[in-house]
């Protein structure tokens, strides 16, 4: 029931609302890996990127082509709009998260915009592994072209 009503949720772009279905359906099953694609975006819109950075560099861990490999129409993935609103405003707090954000959400749709935000971050180990992952994941898609 969850799933259905977050999904719901998400589809009309409510995703505080989606947030807490999906983070229900998070707890009983970790692994759901379309749930927890949601749960970054949902916490991206919440403003809670600590949470979906956590979310995302585990999923990057364990199945980088699972996010690469989104189709923004058919997974109903409002990646663009959401770029599109980050890219063009204004305010910000905090340059960092800005562009962490920019770069979890890039990844959903191209993966150079992706390493480019990733890139402006100030490097640690963490940032470094994901740029690392990227750049080789870029070269391998280049090379089966």
């Amino acid at each position: 029931m969850n799933e259905m009503l977050g999904n719901q949720y998400f589809m009309v772009r409510r995703y505080c609302d989606a947030l807490a279905e999906f983070e229900e359906v998070y707890r009983k099953d970790p692994s759901n890996k379309p749930i927890r694609r949601k749960l970054i975006i949902c916490y991206i819109k919440a403003n809670r990127i600590d949470s979906a950075f956590e979310l995302f560099t585990k999923l990057v861990e364990e199945d980088l082509e699972f996010i690469i490999k989104t189709d923004p129409i058919f997974d109903d993935c409002p990646c663009p709009e959401i770029i599109y609103e980050l890219e063009n405003s204004i305010e910000t707090n905090n340059q960092d998260e800005k562009n962490l954000a920019l770069g979890m959400l890039w990844l959903f749709c191209d993966i150079k915009n992706s390493i480019k935000y990733f890139s402006e971050l100030p490097s640690d180990r963490i940032i470094d592994n994901i740029l690392k992952k990227l750049q080789e994941t870029k070269n391998h898609l280049k090379h089966e072209r």
